[in-house]
């Protein structure tokens, strides 16, 4: 695709996502986009000037199977903003979802995704709102006796109740009453964290289904490249709010802290998820985790001990999301 058909492509897709989501949005669907990017977007490559293609070097000329997985991304892209143009909310996240996951679009597109895709996160995951064929979510109706933890395990939806209770607008499973209708997600949630562009992407994935992307974060990571790369999964039972802090020898402090004690490093809400290493990568490597942070500076910066930073609001988030034994964190380069 040449330089000036992807510019008009993308100001194509920004157009539409405005006035879709501008159109479907309602005061049920859950804030959770993020500030802009602050980092630079790269411009698209110039396309080569006409005649040039065929003077390239072997070498340089894109194998047939990646130019047959370029040119499949730039079809689900431009598919899925048809689709969003036409109020396809299900197939659109499905189109632009299988593009971004693809690798093959330029910055540019895969920030225009991004963003589609968030907004579309907002609307058919984290709001109240049921969409017809959407796999990922269902209604249910609460029998008499029955708990919201009953449900998410007989139903195993490997989601924590705590986000089923807020895309429902619910304060506490305690508020639940039978014969009432939630909405519920089918998960695991899980994560892929970037050490060079300190971000954390959360996408949807059950087995059977295809993944669909869910929202970007920017995070702090481990000074000296002290975060391991590599397999994790969340591990059972080191998922905690209002967590003791126990320093590692390399951080310099001798004693726990515990929540409101100076210095505590967790956050003000003491969030932490313990991960597990399930490669031979990360499997020697013990107390590391996704946490909270006293020094919100730190995001999008190398100065952790080695665990995951996030900033109070992203962390919330992410501990509504994922899910203990089932939910997958991979550390990249």
């Amino acid at each position: 695709m040449k330089r000036r058909h992807k510019q008009l492509l993308g100001i194509v897709v920004s157009v539409v996502v405005v006035a879709v989501i501008a159109y479907l949005a309602a005061p049920t669907v859950m804030k959770l986009r993020m500030p802009p990017e602050t980092q630079p977007a790269l411009a698209p490559p110039e396309a080569p000037p006409a005649g040039l293609a065929e003077e390239k070097p072997a070498a340089e000329v894109a194998a047939p199977a990646e130019s047959a997985g370029a040119e499949a991304a730039q079809k689900a892209f431009q598919h899925g903003t048809e689709l969003l143009a036409a109020r396809k909310l299900i197939e659109a996240r499905g189109e632009l979802s299988a593009a971004l996951f693809s690798g093959s679009l330029d910055d540019q597109q895969a920030r225009q995704a991004r963003n589609a895709l968030e907004d579309l996160a907002d609307i058919t995951i984290f709001s109240s709102r049921i969409f017809e064929g959407d796999p990922y979510t269902f209604q249910y109706t609460v029998a008499r006796g029955e708990l919201l933890k009953d449900v998410e395990r007989h139903k195993q939806l490997h989601v924590p109740p705590s986000i089923i209770l807020k895309i429902n607008g619910l304060r506490s499973a305690e508020s639940i009453r039978a014969g009432q209708t939630l909405k519920f997600i089918q998960g695991p949630f899980h994560a892929v964290i970037s050490n060079s562009r300190f971000t954390m992407d959360i996408y949807l994935q059950r087995s059977g289904l295809e993944k669909v992307y869910v929202k970007r974060l920017r995070v702090g990571l481990g000074k000296d490249g002290s975060t391991p790369t590599g397999a994790w999964k969340v591990a059972l039972g080191r998922k905690m709010r209002n967590a003791t802090w126990y320093p590692p020898p390399n951080s310099g402090v001798t004693l726990a802290l515990q929540p409101g004690d100076k210095d505590y490093p967790l956050g003000k809400d003491g969030y932490w998820i313990g991960l597990e290493g399930t490669d031979p990568n990360t499997a020697g490597f013990r107390g590391y985790g996704i946490h909270g942070t006293n020094d919100p500076n730190s995001i999008g910066r190398a100065e952790s001990l080695g665990c995951i930073r996030l900033a109070d609001p992203d962390i919330d988030l992410v501990f509504s999301l994922l899910y203990e034994e089932w939910s997958t964190v991979r550390v990249e380069p």
